[in-house]
């Protein structure tokens, strides 16, 4: 019989989900994705003078990504059998997108149950069903842990940086901007739920622990009804360290301890109303306690894109260049090209002036080991490597955020602030 009941939850959750594809709510959200993706695309024409994927292969990737994200969301709810209000989930979708507008790495419904769930526990207006909605939040963290994991790192955007170690010292550094954004369509058990989206009753076998995560003041005869609804997940982050591939494994292994954390606190606050306020101040607090750690350690930590003297650091291979047929590698330090020693671009582009048939490079990998590298090209000739450097003169493209917790409070204080005085 529970056999039966997988089977069922597993055939419920993609009939919900494909049906939900066909609504206005999941397309609302592509939308802002791709409005976000866009603002992307114009940055990486900026950088890279060329985009390496149209909007649309981007979108359509996010969205397939999204789509198996909430798949997982989906049938993690329906097991656990997590009941939800439905109309306190929407309040998380007003105040993301409110800080979505704000600026892109705010679209996090960490932030937003924080906030509403605060303003519920101190006012006890609007009636939020807190336990319900910090649970599927963090359900959602764990899924979002995941697509960092095996989707965070594409189309990662070089950019230089200008970095203050210490006090009064700057230094130069490459660095990757990664951002990605998922619509995650998903399914979950709501109640006394008014919606114009095609719902199902629940008629399964029913095991003697479900549902197990439910308010206690619902009524024994509760209908249960498998509600579609959508969600929006984004990631940012500054790979400067290592590699984009590196540093999205190590930030979706923290994220993935942030979501088991709230989860369990989360599941506490059903029974010891206590641990509302703590699983309320908690995913807020820490969640931007993370990201505050990121971004000290991309301010202070080692970098293997660092910029040093009379060296010429590769940040980015381009995809098929003659650079990644030899094996040229980001983090590494190009010695010498044909023999001559180069110490700044302008050296690599004299060497190219006239187009070479052969190649002979010695690099420096991000170890210290010395390589040398070989390529020909009788027919074409070579032009150029298909690369990105890092040098001691080159100009910063990108900004790195303040530190403080809590910047998207003090930036929506400043614009209010603008409106009202009508300052600039």
């Amino acid at each position: 019989m529970m056999l039966k009941f997988f089977w069922q939850i597993f055939e419920l959750t993609g009939l919900s989900i494909f049906r939900l594809l066909f609504s206005w709510n999941f397309w609302v959200v592509v939308i802002l994705i791709s409005f976000l993706y866009r603002r992307e695309q114009e940055f990486e024409q900026a950088v890279l003078g060329h985009n390496r994927v149209s909007l649309l292969y981007k979108v359509v990737e996010s969205s397939i990504a999204g789509l198996v994200g909430g798949y997982i969301v989906s049938l993690i709810t329906l097991f656990f059998g997590i009941v939800v209000d439905v109309d306190s989930f929407m309040y998380l979708w007003y105040i993301a997108l409110i800080l979505a507008l704000i600026n892109p790495r705010y679209l996090c419904f960490s932030y937003a149950a924080g906030i509403i769930s605060v303003i519920s526990l101190i006012f006890k207006r609007p009636a939020v069903d807190i336990s319900g909605i910090l649970v599927i939040v963090a359900i959602l963290h764990f899924v979002e842990s995941l697509l960092i994991f095996l989707d965070g790192f594409r189309g990662a955007i070089p950019v230089v940086i200008e970095r203050r170690k210490k006090e009064g010292i700057f230094s130069t550094s490459g660095a990757y901007l990664m951002q990605r954004f998922w619509a995650i369509p998903m399914v979950i058990i709501a109640y006394n739920y008014q919606t114009t989206v095609q719902i199902v009753k629940i008629e399964l076998f029913e095991p003697s622990w479900w549902p197990l995560f439910k308010p206690q003041n619902l009524l024994p005869n509760t209908l249960f009804l498998m509600t579609p609804i959508v969600a929006a997940l984004g990631y940012g982050d500054l790979a400067v360290e290592d590699e984009p591939a590196v540093i999205s494994k190590k930030s979706a292994g923290i994220l993935s301890i942030f979501s088991i954390v709230l989860f369990i606190l989360s599941a506490l606050s059903y029974k010891v109303y206590a641990f509302k306020w703590v699983a309320a101040l908690f995913a807020p607090i820490a969640h931007e306690s993370i990201i505050l750690y990121q971004q000290k350690k991309q301010k202070e930590g080692d970098s293997i894109f660092e910029a040093e003297e009379n060296k010429i650091k590769v940040l980015y291979v381009e995809e098929n260049s003659v650079a990644a047929k030899m094996g040229i590698k980001p983090g590494d330090t190009i010695v010498s090209i044909n023999g001559i020693q180069v110490q700044k671009e302008e050296d690599i582009e004299r060497i190219f002036t006239d187009a070479q048939i052969y190649l002979w490079v010695k690099v420096m990998d991000k170890r210290g080991k010395i390589k040398e590298l070989y390529y020909q090209d009788y027919e074409n000739g070579i032009k150029n490597l298909g690369i990105v450097v890092v040098t001691k003169n080159v100009s910063a493209n990108y900004q790195l955020e303040s530190d403080g917790y809590f910047i998207f409070i003090k930036n929506i204080a400043r614009r209010v602030k603008n409106f009202l005085f009508n300052k600039s």
